[in-house]
């Protein structure tokens, strides 16, 4: 646009959004290296430059239409796959990823949103490649990730890397040091890396004498040399950089998971003979002897190149494309060239130039590629003032759009980038980060979908939530409620508790405060009495000046008198919500969204429970009984109640919808909610002043009643009102930016006063109450506003409530059982050796370990044979879960051979496959749950459970026991024990009916054992009628089963074993001599040394922080290798003399503990028999 007078430049781009590899190529943690942002964004703002995002070139509009509207066409589309190794496991093992899938998904390029890097697999990844991009890999796994989170690295990548069990990275190449292909700044970041090591790499392979090298050969050989500031016994992680190694197979795990990556072969390389291994350009080839080595991972990367691809019909339009170098061919300067008769003189396509890696290949950083792209457009320029031939011209963009417009495509502006623009960034401002990218298409399409941006952006628990209505609710202060109320009550505890929770968990809020504005003497008086109020239920609140007023918010209009509300701000509500679906989760709970409630039937007016007959959006039907039932339906929750409780105790429900207004205007735009007075007998507090987190502001609600719940229609008659009610606390609004937005509808129990004030003003209070005659059942009316506030008490006050009612109907049914005079036929007796089970209450053994267990095969569901069973009862019924096909497993039990006491137990055989497609809603599973006592499953087939299973299983007493269902190996000459021809022909054969027999007896009497990566183990070892000999039995067995088969290092990762009850505290039986210390006993060898060096220093800091600064003259400063100067404190010696008493008093207490719990343990050995049945 500068060497060419009135020049226009179109920029078609894929994505709606610019920048290319600046935005998602470059590392988030090196910001400076993407300023050149801000030379393109002076570029774009010239009027003789459009910016076209969203057009796919080829697709959306065709290179021929093209070439007919413009003079020239520049192709600068970068390179959009990565080169491959062409090696065997490359494209089918889990666990490798292209370096360019994983920076473009830690980038947030909406092409790889869903990678999904399994970042917990293994602690050791590798990186097969040594250039930038490989480094920058190394880095990212190898960085604190708090360290990333002021990045604009996509919140999805932030939580895995916080998952991360990477602990080590190989950066592997194909020749030596003096070749590699990185900066001196990449290398030099790793090595500064905090509690990262570098190993020191082989000094054989850089040459002898550095100082004859060139002074970039130099820097990079003399850091390699130097390597990390962090020793490697001392470091947490480490990295190194292996050479002459070229990867030739990717080899797959064992029978558990045969498709994921377990190790990486390579062949040793050697430089060849005619080459000097020192120059940079040197080659290598093969080693003579083929010499092999392997690496174990789970991880790995390809980082070894990117690649250009041609776009659709440029064959048919004559443009030329090198595949192998993956550029389209050129003339170096970036004219396009075509064949000709003459090969050293090839045609110049007129009109058609190309420049950066489409041009010359993805090698170089983006310095390079701008230097490229100068020298094209110099050419361009040169052929416009040589009158070179071009193209046959046209008016560009404004010829193709009407076309593109009639297709549907949705294009985007340089305006429409910057709203993308200032949506991302309020995303990273509640972040405390630049900007958080939108990460699929649809996402920045949507934001331009909505006049007001940043209203619709939320939060959920994997980043952020892609669209929602009203996503930012006010937090009240509680002061329109009235003395006594629930609300108000309920909505003072409920704010303290949602702060608390907002800070502890991360949940945004801003506490923006509230004014009420008085503009008459009549609305002062109004204000008058909630000042009073509010002081008198303890709320801060007080009157501000006019003037101060005036200074704070200008554009508010106020005549009378502000009274301020400190205590008042907004939350994140979607966030809330969704913090609060993942703790009820976490905690066991189910939830069946898109499920109708068609009927509630009492059992017994709630004594023997609810039954809760319910239909799923599928139309499948479903019933469940519970013992409890909460009823917060919210707006059909008087109709659920209607139709649980006697028509003289029905309530009629009333709807109020309010209504909200949008504004498309950056100004006026008040930092604080602004609420008119209240008015008297009003069922609202009239239409208000909200605002989202970034300050966006919307308007309402008002109060229209409604007959019909559904009726969520925004009413556009109510509009005019509305902004009259506006303009009179802030007059420069601008009417015409203020639009219809959405609507919602408040459950109410009657068209009274939103504001208590008396009696008469039909106020109407929250109704939470234990509903007489129907045991178990607890009703939630009316929750309306300030129901957000008040919802963390409610909760408590509800919980309160039904704990209650449990603890009354439990001991009532002991009352009633005292005093019957007829003793139930029916009821189990514990003295019998016939007992139901699931009637006991369980016991359970906890075993603690002073390590995490963490070996996958040890976390593979396992069972223990028991001495005393808990399911020996012939009328529990057993769902066996089998692999493909299940009708071998239903012929063999089937057979006659197979015991008929067994088979009529076993009431259902079913196959994974029928399994996956038969139970997958909510409803199905929890129908499958309740129809049987007992699950085993094939052992070919216990990993795959959870994921189709999931929390209705797995959160319960009925997690499926492995059983095997194989025929037994049988041994051969040598003593190994072979697999029977039959099974391995076919790896899914059935074992023969007695064996299967043997083995679902034994599954049965056995102790399921189902770890988890934590340092806990619960198993359920007794129930409440067994005898404690029975108990000490069963303890004794699963504890010696646990500590051989699944605990590693047995008993000495021990640190103790309880038993315990549902409801009772846990009883040690064992505890370890000291909790705290014998760590070296549980692990490697080498391991136990770095764990104590890092606990002596780590205790040397504890001391160093407690003593006063009067060493601080004794310290002196010696220099460093690179000149800088480091503290050497010498007075060591002096400060373990002053703590010598302070070890010597810990070590006499430790010693008396010791003392004790010998004494404890014996006492505990004593009484242990007894307490185990209490």
């Amino acid at each position: 646009m500068q060497g060419i007078k009135n020049a226009t430049v179109d920029m078609y781009e894929y994505l709606p959004v610019p920048f290319g590899l600046v935005r998602y190529g470059v590392a988030p943690d090196h910001p400076e290296v993407k300023n050149c942002q801000d030379k393109f964004t002076e570029v774009a703002s010239s009027p003789n430059f459009n910016f076209i995002g969203n057009i796919k070139v080829g697709q959306d509009v065709s290179l021929k239409t093209l070439a007919n509207h413009y003079d020239a066409v520049l192709f600068a589309y970068g390179a959009s796959k990565d080169r491959k190794l062409g090696i065997p496991g490359e494209d089918t093992l889990q666990g490798i990823y292209a370096a360019r899938d994983f920076v473009g998904w830690y980038n947030g390029l909406p092409e790889f949103s869903s990678l999904n890097p399994r970042l917990d697999e293994s602690d050791t990844a590798v990186i097969i490649g040594q250039g930038n991009v490989a480094m920058d890999i190394a880095r990212t796994l190898l960085k604190g990730v708090d360290t990333l989170r002021h990045t604009d690295m996509s919140e999805q990548a932030l939580e895995a890397l916080s998952k991360s069990r990477v602990k080590r990275v190989h950066v592997v190449g194909r020749r030596g040091p003096m070749q590699i292909a990185c900066t001196i700044k990449e290398v030099r970041e790793l090595m500064n890396l905090p509690s990262v090591a570098f190993e020191p790499i082989d000094r054989k392979l850089l040459p002898p004498d550095l100082s004859k090298l060139p002074r970039t050969a130099k820097r990079m050989t003399k850091l390699l040399v130097e390597g990390s500031d962090t020793p490697v016994a001392e470091a947490e992680n480490a990295w190194s950089l292996d050479f002459l190694l070229s990867p030739v197979r990717f080899i797959p795990g064992n029978h558990i998971n045969p498709l994921q990556l377990r190790v990486i072969d390579f062949q040793r390389m050697q430089f060849a003979t005619a080459e000097d291994k020192f120059d940079p350009a040197a080659k290598v080839q093969r080693a003579s002897e083929e010499e092999f080595t392997s690496m174990s991972t789970s991880l790995a990367f390809r980082s070894i190149g990117y690649q250009s691809e041609p776009l659709p019909g440029m064959s048919e339009h004559g443009i030329g494309f090198d595949e192998k170098r993956g550029v389209i061919i050129n003339d170096g300067y970036g004219r396009l060239v075509s064949p000709s008769e003459d090969q050293d003189k090839p045609r110049i396509m007129p009109g058609l130039y190309c420049a950066g890696w489409v041009k010359r290949g993805p090698t170089g950083v983006i310095a390079n590629t701008m230097e490229d792209s100068f020298a094209t457009a110099e050419a361009i320029i040169a052929d416009w003032s040589d009158k070179a031939p071009f193209l046959g011209g046209g008016e560009g963009w404004d010829s193709i759009k009407t076309d593109i417009v009639r297709t549907g495509e949705k294009t985007v502006s340089w305006e429409d980038w910057l709203k993308i623009d200032a949506a991302e960034k309020s995303r990273g401002q509640l972040l405390g980060k630049e900007r958080e990218k939108l990460t699929s298409p649809q996402d920045m399409l949507r934001v331009l979908e909505r006049t007001s941006l940043t209203e619709s952006l939320s939060y959920d628990d994997t980043g952020l939530h892609k669209k929602l209505h009203c996503a930012f609710h006010v937090i009240h202060a509680g002061i329109y409620y009235g003395p006594n109320s629930l609300k108000t009550n309920l909505c003072l505890e409920g704010k303290r508790m949602m702060y608390d929770l907002c800070e502890k968990e991360g949940i945004p809020y801003w506490n923006c405060k509230k004014w009420i504005l008085a503009q008459n003497s009549k609305q002062h008086e109004q204000l008058e009495k909630t000042h009073q109020f509010a002081k008198s239920i303890g709320v801060p609140i007080y009157f501000i000046s006019l003037d101060q007023a005036r200074q704070r918010e200008p554009d508010v209009r106020v005549n009378n008198a502000v009274l301020e509300s400190p205590s008042t701000g907004i939350i994140d509500s979607h966030t809330y919500m969704s913090y609060l679906e993942s703790d009820f989760q976490s905690k066991g709970g189910d939830l069946a969204c898109h499920t109708k409630v068609d009927a509630i039937e009492p059992l017994s007016s709630g004594a023997l429970g609810y039954n809760i007959h319910t239909t799923s959006a599928s139309g499948q039907s479903a019933a469940i009984t519970s013992e409890k039932l909460v009823n917060s339906a919210g707006l059909a929750a008087v109709p659920l109640s209607n139709s649980i409780l006697p028509p003289e105790r029905h309530m009629k429900p009333y709807y109020a919808k309010g209504s909200y207004y949008s504004y498309a205007s950056a100004h006026p735009r008040p930092k604080t909610l602004i609420y008119p007075a209240p008015t008297t007998g009003a069922a609202g507090l009239g239409t208000h002043l909200t605002m989202d987190m970034t300050g966006a502001i919307r308007f309402g609600p008002d109060v229209e009643w409604v007959d019909d719940p559904n009726n969520l229609s925004v009413n556009e008659e109510r509009l005019s009102a509305a902004l009259d009610e506006i303009e009179a606390y802030l007059p420069s609004i601008n009417r015409e930016k203020v639009m219809l937005d959405y609507a919602g509808i408040r459950p109410k129990l009657g068209k009274g006063s939103a504001v208590a004030q008396g009696k008469g003003d039909g106020f109407s209070d929250f109704y939470i109450k234990k509903e007489e005659g129907f045991e178990g059942f607890v009703n939630l009316l009316g929750i309306e506003s300030p129901g957000l506030t008040s919802s963390l008490a409610i909760a408590e006050m509800t919980l309160k409530a039904s704990t209650a009612l449990l603890k009354h109907i439990k001991s009532e049914s002991d009352r009633k059982e005292a005093a019957a005079t007829v003793k139930s036929l029916v009821k189990t007796d514990h003295d019998s050796k016939e007992y139901d089970a699931s009637e006991a209450a369980p016991i359970w053994l906890v075993l603690t370990t002073k390590k995490h267990i963490t070996d996958k095969a040890r976390l593979k569901p396992g069972k223990i044979p028991l001495p005393y069973p808990l399911n020996t009862s012939p009328t529990t019924t057993v769902c066996l879960i089998t692999c493909d096909p299940q009708r071998q497993v239903k012929d063999t039990i089937a057979h006659p051979s197979f015991p008929t006491d067994l088979s009529s137990r076993i009431t259902k055989v079913i196959g994974i496959s029928k399994l996956k497609a038969r139970y997958q809603p909510y409803e199905s599973k929890r129908q499958l749950w309740n129809e049987h006592a007992i699950f085993l499953a094939d052992a070919r087939v216990i990993t795959m459970l959870p994921r189709i299973l999931g929390k209705i299983f797995y959160k319960s007493n009925k997690k499926p026991v492995p059983v095997s269902l194989e025929p037994y190996r049988q041994p051969n000459g040598e003593g190994k024990k072979l697999m029977p021809k039959a099974v391995t022909e076919k790896s899914k054969t059935i074992a023969p009916p007695p064996q299967v027999a043997k083995e679902i007896g034994k599954a049965l009497g056995c102790a399921l054992v189902h770890l988890s990566p934590s340092n806990n183990v619960a198993v359920r070892i007794g129930l409440s009628f067994f005898t404690a000999q029975q108990v000490a039995n069963n303890v004794e067995a699963v504890v010696t089963g646990l500590t051989e088969k699944f605990v590693p290092k047995g008993w000495r990762n021990v640190r103790g074993v309880h038993i315990k009850g549902p409801n009772t505290m846990a009883l040690p039986i064992w505890l370890a001599d000291e909790l705290w210390l014998d760590m070296e006993d549980v692990l490697e060898d080498g391991e136990a040394d770095r764990m104590k060096a890092m606990a002596g220093k780590e205790g040397q800091k504890k001391k160093g922080r407690e003593l006063d600064k009067e060493g601080d003259e004794d310290m002196e400063r010696r220099p460093k290798r690179d000149g800088r100067e480091e503290v050497k404190v010498e007075r060591k010696k002096k400060r373990k003399l002053e703590d010598a008493d302070m070890g010597k008093e810990i070590k006499e207490r430790r010693e008396k503990l010791r003392e004790q719990k010998r004494a404890d343990r014996e006492e505990i050995h004593g009484k242990t028999k007894a307490a185990a049945v209490m």
